[in-house]
């Protein structure tokens, strides 16, 4: 409650609906700012990271579409170009046109993309456990369940 009371939002005034709705994005900000910090040294950022586990794992040995990818991640297509572009200069992935259909981007993780991946998963996966030790385990379900079912909702 303090959380909020410090950026000027009245609490208890029966308005949940902005407490909700500004606690979530200050927990967003909150989380952003660890997992960004974590992944500087490795000059990745939430949304490359993102982008490389979509290629990795959903488009697998044949690629998998720019739009697609950025369909899953809901980033608009002029976003996802300069993030795709900077991570093809790094040699994190590969871009390629689609046999046949030449107006189509597929992508691909290279080997270095790839190690990269596995290199920080272990690192990155504690940090994400880090950040939730702190809510025992039947907490973490039952805001899972709830934030799931606002989402859910709202799309």
């Amino acid at each position: 409650m303090k959380n909020l009371k410090s950026i000027g939002v009245e609490v208890d005034k029966g308005k949940h609906y902005e407490e909700v709705i500004y606690s979530t994005i200050l927990l967003y900000n909150i989380l952003t700012n660890e997992i960004t910090a974590y992944l500087k040294p490795y000059d990745l950022s939430p949304g490359k990271l993102n982008i490389m586990m979509v290629v990795k794992h959903k488009g697998k040995d044949k690629g998998i579409s720019q739009v697609e990818v950025s369909k899953q991640l809901i980033v608009t297509p002029s976003n996802m170009t300069k993030m795709v572009d900077k991570l093809q200069k790094e040699g994190i992935i590969e871009r390629f046109a689609r046999e046949g259909d030449k107006r189509v981007n597929v992508l691909k993780i290279t080997s270095k993309g790839s190690r990269l991946l596995d290199d920080i998963w272990e690192g990155y996966n504690k940090k994400l456990q880090n950040l939730t030790n702190n809510m025992a385990d039947e907490k973490q379900k039952r805001l899972l369940g709830l934030l799931q079912e606002w989402l859910e909702a709202i799309r």
